[in-house]
């Protein structure tokens, strides 16, 4: 067996990217749809991308990381199956009070273009929980039925709760997706969860409020307040905070607050365009 690669801040890496499902609702994750619009190719997740961009910094700082941090992520480009990123993260010059890095994924299939970027810090003060974690969720009982559609998303109208409990099995998932072979995720009897399946937990709510045909995710901003571990039971509450139309592409920004008790562990701020223009006629 190969050893497990070391990543360290300044030293770049390079990965694989890979889809996380090969069958859901949103066809911009499978092959087809793509396509008919000029792409040339399925989009993997940019939980996925983002995971993958956070290596260096949780082998630096472990669980230091994992549980204090603030990171605004853009996905710039779309990356698809096999292609091979190469990351790159470094200090920001000026800004080492707050513990601040760039992350930086090219992608060598595309010539080196940017995918995606992102920056990490550890502020002081530390940003207070949204006041949206405070709202109340609108409950109902019965599987996913209704798309969702420009009409039904209402702007400040939370979501159905969606309750689980974080397990072992979610690391490993990710470990299987992503490849990642940093061992933190699997030591002792409660490591920490993966910080792909945290940024996850918003697009978990979100489908089970509604059925998503069409969705590209544009930016994420995460403020992780307490790491979460394997066995935390864990209670997301998700509430849209603002939509929009741009050149007939219609964008939200979804608000989501993890809480494990009574105490709000990440709040995740994801915007996505959720209908793209010129797939009418185009979804069946």
């Amino acid at each position: 067996m190969a050893a497990a690669q070391i990543y360290d801040i300044g030293k770049p890496y390079n990965v694989i990217a890979h889809h996380a499902f090969h069958s859901t609702n949103n066809r911009m994750h499978s092959d087809g749809l793509p396509q008919k619009l000029g792409f040339r190719g399925a989009f993997v997740l940019g939980v996925a991308t983002y995971g993958n961009m956070t290596r260096a910094l949780v082998g630096r700082f472990g669980e230091e990381w994992l549980g204090r941090a603030v990171v605004n992520v853009q996905f710039l480009k779309p990356v698809c199956e096999g292609d091979r990123l190469r990351i790159e993260t470094q200090p920001i010059a000026g800004r080492e009070q707050e513990r601040a890095y760039q992350v930086i994924a090219y992608n060598e299939t595309m010539a080196n273009e940017v995918a995606a970027r992102m920056e990490a810090t550890t502020p002081s003060p530390f940003p207070a929980v949204d006041p949206a974690a405070s709202l109340k969720p609108n409950e109902w009982e019965g599987p996913v039925t209704q798309r969702r559609t420009w009409d039904v998303v209402e702007v400040n109208k939370p979501y159905r709760s969606l309750r689980n409990t974080l397990s072992i099995a979610d690391n490993e998932k990710w470990k299987g997706i992503l490849e990642d072979d940093l061992p933190i995720y699997f030591q002792g009897d409660h490591p920490p969860i993966h910080p792909a399946h945290i940024l996850r937990q918003v697009q978990l709510g979100s489908t089970n409020q509604y059925k998503g045909d069409n969705a590209v995710h544009g930016s994420t901003r995460a403020v992780i307040h307490k790491m979460l571990r394997v066995g935390d039971p864990v209670h997301v509450l998700t509430v849209p905070t603002a939509k929009w139309d741009k050149k007939g592409n219609h964008w939200v920004t979804i608000y989501c607050a993890v809480r494990t008790g009574d105490q709000v562990c990440a709040e995740i701020y994801h915007t996505q365009i959720f209908k793209l223009r010129g797939t009418e006629g185009l979804l069946g």
